[in-house]
């Protein structure tokens, strides 16, 4: 009775704040899903007894789930689903592929893209005439000449043109395309204003698809901001940084921290721009709060970034690389036998880094892992190269490399880093794949 009464509050929290993706498949059809959080996709699985079915896995996700009363879940790799109604349902979504939208400064939500052959667009074209969107189009086309289209569903229709890489997909929205394409996000939300965002927060907008949102703002700007939003003040001298600043809560719902105008800053006593945060929550703020007091605490720390890499495995990283490689799936909600040392494991490790990488707070758990699995992709595919270690003298630390027969290194540490932690970009980039082909 207890466990049911658990399920029924998670369920009705649930669906209070339940996500409805509605999904149009090619052929017009509208498939309705319901994305659903790790806590309660795993009350789904236990109330209806979910079991795995690796016979309608869909390519790209983790794995898939049928339940006891016909409806269907599949799961993704930051262990985030989507719950299916039916099984037709499901088939009718095989020429779509869920992807996250991973831009840095949006909410990082769960979407789609549809890729086409050339045959279809053209039909597309013929057939709806869809608007041409012409404030996108590419500046040098002799490297990059695209393409984009409004559909009349809504959606986003993306052809690229160039002779190197043709291709054709429709996207969710331009947010999604956005995402997938950097030339595009700099189009759809750069700028040549830089008042932009400051004019928009004084209009009323909450810019609530931001993330952090966190923005600045000249103190000009502030009677607006309050009348907009219809603040209330609520709370003065609040710190979530080294600025206090005042909370107002909007008659909207949500919270807004504004830097005190009248305080001493590095310009004098008066703050010549504000910071200007968002919270969709009083609990938000809490949080906020209570993070910059332990980073008080703390204070600054700065250490080499293989270190923890360093201090936990030091010489010892070869002799653990196969046990590293192991605890990849878990890491990384991969199945364990879908994980195999070649290009496909790798493709499999990349889709899955899309999915889990934007989490930040994981990446040192994750890290090693990924570098011991590419180093051994590398010298397992190559037939070159075996581990050893280089020792940074300066810091102190012990930098795992795989060195070829011939001297040099397989792939630069650091650039691996990089990519992988601001990214991450496929691994083949991070890792130097083409580098040393005969």
């Amino acid at each position: 009775m207890r466990k049911l009464l658990v399920f029924v509050l998670i369920i009705a929290t649930f669906w209070a704040h339940s996500q409805q993706m509605k999904i149009i498949t090619t052929d017009k059809s509208q498939i309705e899903v319901t994305v659903l959080n790790d806590s309660t996709k795993s009350a789904f699985l236990r109330e209806f007894n979910g079991r795995q079915d690796d016979a309608i896995r869909k390519k790209w996700t983790s794995r898939t789930f049928r339940l006891s009363d016909g409806r269907i879940i599949v799961e993704f790799f930051d262990r985030q689903a989507v719950l299916v109604n039916r099984l037709t349902d499901l088939n009718k979504l095989e020429e779509v592929r869920f992807v996250k939208n991973t831009m840095g400064f949006l909410k990082k939500n769960i979407s789609y893209k549809i890729e086409l052959d050339f045959e279809k667009v053209s039909r597309i074209l013929q057939k709806e005439s869809p608007k041409k969107l012409t404030r996108f189009k590419s500046e040098m086309v002799e490297y990059s000449d695209y393409e984009v289209y409004e559909l009349n569903t809504g959606q986003i229709l993306f052809i690229d043109k160039s002779d190197h890489f043709k291709s054709a997909i429709i996207y969710e929205n331009i947010k999604t395309l956005a995402s997938d394409n950097t030339t595009i996000g700099e189009e759809q939300y750069g700028s040549k204003d830089d008042e932009h965002l400051m004019k928009r927060l004084a209009q009323g907008d909450a810019l609530l698809d931001y993330e952090p949102n966190e923005q600045l703002i000249y103190p000009k700007y502030l009677n607006d901001v309050v009348a907009n939003h219809k603040l209330n003040l609520i709370e003065t001298k609040v710190f979530v940084t080294r600025f206090y600043g005042n909370l107002y809560k909007s008659s909207n719902g949500y919270y807004i921290l504004i830097d005190e105008v009248n305080q001493k800053n590095g310009a004098g006593d008066k703050m010549p721009i504000l910071s200007l945060r968002i919270f969709e929550n009083l609990q938000a703020v809490k949080e906020a709060q209570a993070k910059y007091e332990t980073f008080e605490k703390k204070g600054v720390h700065s250490e080499h970034f293989y270190q923890n890499i360093s201090d936990k495995y030091g010489k010892n990283f070869p002799a653990v690389v196969n046990q590293l490689i192991d605890s990849l799936p878990l890491l990384l909600n991969i199945d364990k036998n879908q994980l195999t040392l070649d290009s496909c494991g790798m493709d499999l490790v990349d889709e899955a880094l899309k999915w889990n990488g934007t989490n930040y707070q994981l990446f040192d758990q994750w890290f090693p892992s990924v570098l011991a699995y590419y180093g051994q992709c590398y010298i397992n595919q190559k037939k070159d190269g075996q581990w050893t270690l280089y020792f940074d003298k300066k810091y102190e630390v012990w930098i795992p490399v795989v060195k070829l027969r011939e001297g040099s290194l397989a792939f630069d540490w650091r650039d691996f880093y990089k990519g992988l932690a601001e990214g991450p970009i496929p691994l083949r980039w991070a890792g130097d794949w083409d580098k040393h082909l005969k």
